[in-house]
């Protein structure tokens, strides 16, 4: 086993666990109003070390699968939430990705919902579990980013707040038909995950991530997903492919090659073999 989580500014809105028989990644939606209640350095951060903390120790009830357990944790950090609004209007609740595998009775339970997720490698063969609506839409604001960034000769890092109306927009439409679905205050998110069972093996390997993570593959393309195992399995730890990852992120800091709307986000990974 092995597990990094590194912050993408001065505080880190992922958080990630794993024991014997479970691990899961949780990955914050940073906020895009200036509104806090937490005592965090945003209510992302506090939202997800709230949940990571729940769900250490209700994973081990093998009593109830992971949809119960995911949906138990709304309700309790809702509650814990609107306490620490005390009243005060929320305009964007806090909300993260999730992706929990766990052991049960010989086989691999996983649940996935947002853009984090997990690589599966069982017979040689490998498959990718992650929820691609929200970075569909992030796509439409990328590629507006890109092109004011041609009309004003500018960095396209620097063309982000132009475009920042219609992120926030994105942001309302979460939990919803039109929109995606995300770890929130809405229970019925959880009906639209990705999850289900897997048959697992002796030698069988999962990666599971956050995006900020899957960039070395899904954006700047340092390694596909076979080699990153390979490259693993030569003795590369997740500390070594995430140097290399910083290391492309600082030479494109305006983000013009690899086009984004952060240089750099919160990147989290762990790493099992059975």
């Amino acid at each position: 086993m092995d597990l990094i989580s590194y912050a993408g500014r001065d505080w880190n809105e992922d958080y990630a666990y794993f024991c014997e028989d479970y691990a899961f990644v949780l990955d914050g939606a940073t906020s895009l109003v200036p509104i806090k209640y937490s005592n965090f350095s945003t209510d992302a951060e506090w939202y997800t070390k709230t949940f990571g903390k729940y769900l250490e120790t209700a994973l081990s009830n093998n009593m109830k699968n992971i949809n119960e357990i995911i949906k138990d944790g709304i309700d309790y950090v809702t509650f814990l939430y609107k306490n620490l609004a005390n009243g005060r209007e929320i305009i964007d609740m806090p909300s993260a990705c999730v992706t929990v595998v766990r052991k049960h009775n010989g086989r691999l339970e996983y649940f996935v919902l947002g853009d984090s997720g997990f690589l599966f490698k069982h017979n040689n063969i490998i498959r990718d579990f992650s929820d691609t609506r929200i970075v569909e839409l992030d796509k439409k604001n990328i590629d507006d980013m890109v092109k004011i960034a041609k009309e004003k000769k500018i960095n396209v890092i620097d063309a982000r707040h132009f475009v920042d109306n219609d992120i926030m927009k994105k942001r309302l439409s979460k939990n919803s038909e039109d929109g995606y679905w995300i770890l929130c205050d809405d229970f019925k998110a959880c009906d639209y995950a990705l999850q289900g069972k897997l048959d697992i093996e002796k030698g069988d390997e999962i990666l599971l991530y956050t995006d900020g993570f899957s960039e070395i593959w899904n954006l700047f393309k340092m390694y596909n997903e076979k080699q990153i195992f390979e490259e693993i399995n030569r003795g590369q730890t997740l500390n070594d492919l995430y140097k290399k990852l910083y290391l492309a992120q600082k030479e494109d800091a305006g983000c013009n090659n690899f086009p984004r709307t952060k240089i750099r986000d919160d990147a989290t990974a762990i790493y099992v073999r059975f």
